[in-house]
């Protein structure tokens, strides 16, 4: 049996910034590097003040934040790259952008940003999906360099690529790495392997509940969530998190995918009253609104009816067809939610007589859902039993419905 993988690290969420850049290749004010000068480490701030009239930790923290800044203007046209080469763009049109892209890089390495390095093999990994893109030697090289030098969060994206490509065991061993010398989202993706029992972790809620709550000493927002779930699903076995309504709506206000519906549903689980309702209900639709895909399930299946009555509020099938389909139709969304999309879609356009639109539905999750199947053949004959009838009854009539 297939074991269940968790998904790669959240991309919204990097790693907190524990890495420290080459210093001796930062650039001072005058275009000289600091190993030009950094004779003497405990003059240096001397030197600083008198040549520069600044302090050298004022003029670090303005390289850093440069350095960060063309960082991440290149993280856009590698995106931007990456979309015209999915959407079919020829890459031989796009060698010019692509060898720039690699030398702007360089020069970002070269003035002291090991998450350049990450970032090259992030390109170099592009580019090997369209041969004429690819770099021979290139792949994960740039990125173990950076570990070499010490740079914390490429143990994150190590694992990620591991996890991706279903090398469970090797992704378990570069988020320990990372998890050892600190990485916050290297101790999240622990938590999610021990939940679920792979890449070598015993499978206790115990052990997932403390690297959460480790990674949440690093400011984690999506470590929050967990917590907050794997809680609510074992509150006997598990201590409740201090702080924890303060923190899932600071995470809301980050834009955390799953705050919101957490929050909702950690004020059910402490017994909500009729205020609490309308505010679990004023999370869903904002976190909704805003694209959090599992809030968009989560509203839909209320407006479908299912807790509606407890709940308090209306059914409205129509609109919870709406929500069905944003998710399905979001790039954001992951492919179990979209199957459910299309499962949760069948069943309300089942309910409502819409055969054909219901079979269509579970035709998209058959492959992986044995009762959709069944259920899609089931929809099929009623709707052809449908057609049947309105044309014996309605005078040939075929409008109305399916």
């Amino acid at each position: 049996m297939k074991p269940d993988l968790p998904p790669v690290s959240p991309l919204k969420f990097p790693p907190l910034n524990l890495d420290q850049p080459l210093e001796s290749r930062l650039k001072l004010p005058d275009g000289s590097m600091v190993k030009e000068g950094y004779r003497d480490p405990d003059c240096f701030d001397i030197h600083c003040q008198s040549r520069f009239g600044r302090s050298w930790s004022s003029i670090r923290a303005e390289c850093i934040e440069h350095l960060e800044a063309r960082l991440g203007a290149i993280s856009v046209r590698i995106k931007t790259l990456e979309t015209l080469l999915k959407q079919g763009q020829p890459p031989e049109s796009l060698l010019t952008a692509y060898d720039d892209i690699y030398e702007q890089l360089e020069m970002v390495y070269a003035d002291g940003s090991l998450g350049a390095l990450v970032m090259i093999s992030k390109l170099y990994l592009v580019g090997a999906q369209f041969p004429p893109l690819a770099t021979p030697g290139g792949g994960l090289k740039a990125a173990v360099m950076a570990v070499e030098f010490g740079y914390v969060s490429a143990y994150s994206f190590l694992g990620d690529f591991h996890l991706a490509e279903g090398r469970v065991y090797e992704a378990a061993d570069a988020y320990e790495s990372g998890a050892y010398k600190g990485c916050s989202a290297c101790k999240y993706q622990l938590g999610q392997f021990a939940e679920r029992g792979v890449g070598g972790q015993l499978k206790t809620v115990r052990a997932a509940f403390d690297f959460y709550a480790e990674a949440t000493m690093g400011n984690y927002p999506p470590a929050w969530v967990a917590l907050a779930r794997l809680w609510l699903r074992n509150p006997r076995e598990l201590p409740r998190p201090e702080h924890l309504v303060e923190m899932l709506k600071d995470c809301i206000e980050m834009r955390c995918e799953g705050a919101a519906t957490a929050l909702a549903e950690y004020y059910l689980a402490l017994g909500p009253s009729s205020d609490t309702k309308f505010v679990m209900m004023s999370l869903y639709r904002c976190a909704a609104v805003g694209g959090d895909i599992e809030a968009q399930l989560k509203l839909a299946s209320l407006l479908a009816g299912e807790g509606a009555w407890e709940m308090e509020i209306m059914p409205d099938p129509e609109e919870a067809l709406c929500w069905y389909e944003r998710v399905y139709s979001s790039e954001n969304a992951s492919p179990d939610q979209v199957v459910l999309a299309h499962m949760k879609l069948g069943h309300l356009l089942m309910a409502m007589q819409q055969y054909d639109r219901a079979a269509h539905h579970f035709a998209f999750a058959s492959d992986t859902h044995l009762e959709a199947a069944e259920l899609r053949q089931i929809c099929e004959e009623k709707g052809e039993n449908l057609r049947s009838w309105r044309l014996h009854n309605c005078n040939g009539s075929d409008s109305v419905g399916n």
